[in-house]
């Protein structure tokens, strides 16, 4: 079969006024080269004016056919200039020949899978120093989630508002869940497998990491044959599992699909072979057509807006690190660490590697290097491939925009509290183990540093992604914890069904989040978060031992994946609005310590415990009365002068918007 040159990409990456990153997947090995321009708008036409530039790319062969690449573009003379568009190509050389993305035709406008806008010869962006300037953020994009891809609308409102650098948005911040490794449709499977089979060429001797695995082989590459081998050799608890990417080829496979439509075409074509193929699967097949038919226009939106990527869980595993015994069983067990390491190492050469390039240092680069390019299993190279990841904890990053983006690694940085929670449910249960602390002491003292370094200063602005919210809506949060999660006591495996890791869940984990805002003392702090399958947002005023603090929570999830059907969505925004819209004022909320833990104070609580924080929390309506959203969508943030408008993109039709938040 003859693959095509680019199989994804180009994805813009990081980009500031010293730097344009562009990441680039291809099936040859190339030296690539680009040039970036200005664009100027005359009288009667546009004027492109190339700037001078060095390009340094580097590349990581990943399989015979699959060779990523990440380019950094540096001007040559003075930094790139801010607040105007700017358009960019590429060019791939091998041998003698030499190919643009004209080449590829996608510099053509009528051409399906072209990158261009309207009356544009290049793929553009600009670099933002406005704290105006508009960014789109959202989670959780599940390829045979229900209902339709929200992700592909931010490609109507950067063609829409492509010369209005005012409307048009800077960023993209996509925080977590790009891809859901632990839930695969049944009619993926083949197609993965043969993806593996054409770009990397080999398969992972998963026996010599687990030689039990024997007695599984004849069920390992068949559709829904995973199932057993992942609870009991991997130990993980996913319950979706009957598909479960394992090795470092399937997790490639599942991000080549989810960016770009190039392999879903050539295998759907070429070998003439379609999901219709496979019976009793036509709800998945739907969904599956559905996100397909969104992923030009998905490679479109990527390449033309610098892109921002942390993980949640799924893009490793279902319950990634949820607690302390998921870690002692799952790190236990051989397949378990092997397959964790192999989706780490898709999410640092997919994701991780654009956020932040210099976070990854040469001996960390070959380190991965060698494991793909020989799966040395049982060799040192191998132990030193799992010691590098899993001891790795500069995931998080800050993105270059205004205000500068602080991004959270909310799963390996955690700590465990082991002692008991007493809780109380029909007088049945004394004690409940506590959920996680999202990040624990040494991952707050990674972040100072991290802002030190960047010279951030108290009192500017601050932005945060964090894959979870900080504040969620409380009447839901606190009807999963008070009502449902003490049923794990009697034995029913809710934390891992429900994903109890809400920062709330933990009060010493919200504790340490405020403290770590009261004292860096932003004077606006913003917090974007998907995870949840809703969307809402949230105005918080915490007054923190006389510290006072405001937050703003956006939350946009899920991007495709609906959770909650149309009945039982309805029925979810009916009940919170008229439990908490209802009143129509704040809830106020104050905290302390009894006996050395956080309780919530209630009107019976001794006049003796002193509240450590209060917080007053306001919730943003829809224009139509709801305060949260179920169905898929985007959320674009544009921070006025005046106020904090947050929109959904649901759909091309239907846009909903909170009301604007006054500052």
């Amino acid at each position: 079969m003859e693959l095509p040159m680019i199989l994804s990409g180009p994805i813009l990456r990081r980009v500031d006024c010293t730097q344009v990153t562009i990441w680039l997947a291809t099936s040859e090995k190339v030296s690539i080269t680009a040039k970036v321009l200005t664009i100027q708008q005359s009288e009667y036409s546009l004027v492109y004016e190339e700037l001078p530039v060095h390009t340094q790319t580097k590349t990581i062969t990943l399989g015979k056919k699959l060779f990523v690449h990440l380019i950094k573009v540096n001007p040559t003379h003075k930094n790139f200039p801010v607040e105007q568009l700017l358009g960019y190509n590429l060019y791939l050389q091998k041998g003698t020949q030499t190919y643009d993305l004209d080449s590829f035709q996608l510099l053509t406008e009528s051409h399906p899978d072209s990158l261009i806008y309207e009356g544009l010869d290049y793929p553009t962006f600009y670099i933002n120093t406005k704290k105006e300037s508009p960014v789109l953020y959202g989670s959780c994009r599940k390829a045979h989630g229900k209902g339709q891809d929200a992700l592909p609308n931010a490609d109507r409102v950067i063609s829409q508002h492509r010369f209005d650098l005012n409307l048009r948005p800077s960023s993209l911040f996509m925080l977590g869940d790009q891809i859901y490794a632990d839930d695969i449709a049944d009619p993926l499977v083949p197609y993965i497998q043969a993806i593996v089979h054409y770009l990397i060429g080999k398969r992972e001797d998963l026996t010599f990491v687990e030689p039990k695995l024997h007695q599984h082989l004849h069920h390992l590459y068949n559709i829904q044959g995973r199932q057993h081998i992942i609870e009991t050799l991997c130990k993980f608890t996913s319950s979706n599992a009957h598909n479960h990417l394992i090795s470092f080829g399937e997790y490639a496979a599942m991000y080549l699909l989810s960016w770009s439509p190039v392999l879903w075409n050539l295998f759907t074509n070429e070998q003439n072979k379609s999901f219709k193929t496979l019976e009793g699967n036509e709800e998945q097949v739907k969904e599956l057509h559905n996100f397909r038919s969104g992923t030009s226009k998905v490679r479109r939106v990527l390449a033309n807006i610098p892109t921002y990527m942390i993980f949640d869980d799924h893009d490793i595993t279902d319950d990634w690190n949820i607690s302390a015994e998921w870690i002692r069983k799952v790190y236990r067990a051989p397949l378990g660490k092997h397959t964790i390491c192999n989706g780490l190492t898709a999410f640092w050469v997919f994701q991780g590697w654009g956020n932040q390039p210099e976070n990854f240092d040469d001996a960390f680069i070959q380190t991965i290097q060698q494991y793909v390019k020989t799966y040395p299993i049982g060799s040192k190279y191998y132990q030193d491939w799992q010691d590098t990841l899993l001891s790795f904890d500069s995931w998080h990053f800050i993105a270059p925009t205004a205000p500068r983006t602080l991004c959270l690694d909310t799963r390996t940085l955690r700590d465990y509290d082991s002692s008991p929670t007493k809780m109380k449910l029909l007088q049945l249960i004394n004690e409940t183990p506590k959920t996680p602390i999202l990040i624990g002491k040494k991952g707050w003292e990674l972040l100072d540093q991290l802002l030190k370094s960047n010279e951030w200063k108290n009192g500017d602005s601050l932005r945060i992604a964090s894959p979870t919210p900080l504040y969620g809506v409380d009447v839901i949060e606190k009807f999963l914890k008070n009502q449902v999660y003490p049923f794990r006591s009697l034995g029913m495996p809710v934390q891992y069904q429900l994903d109890f890791e809400a920062w709330k869940y933990n009060l010493t984990g919200f504790y340490s989040f405020l403290h770590f805002l009261s004292k860096h003392k932003p004077s606006e702090c913003i917090i974007l978060s998907g995870d949840v399958h809703y969307a809402s947002a949230i105005r918080a005023h915490v007054n923190l031992n006389g510290a006072q603090l405001s937050i703003y929570q956006l939350t946009s999830s899920p991007m495709k994946n609906i959770s909650f059907d149309m009945l039982t969505g309805s029925m979810m925004k009916l009940i919170v609005w008229l439990i908490t819209l209802g009143r129509n004022e704040p809830i106020r909320k104050s905290y302390g310590k009894k006996d050395g833990a956080w309780i919530e104070l209630k009107s019976d609580t001794p006049d003796t415990i002193v509240p450590i924080w209060e917080e007053q929390i306001f919730y943003q309506a829809l224009e139509r009365g709801t305060i949260i959203e179920t169905q898929n969508n985007l959320g674009l943030l544009l921070n006025k002068s005046s106020s904090i408008q947050n929109t959904l993109l649901i759909n091309s039709d239907n846009d909903n918007q909170f009301e604007p938040f006054k500052n």
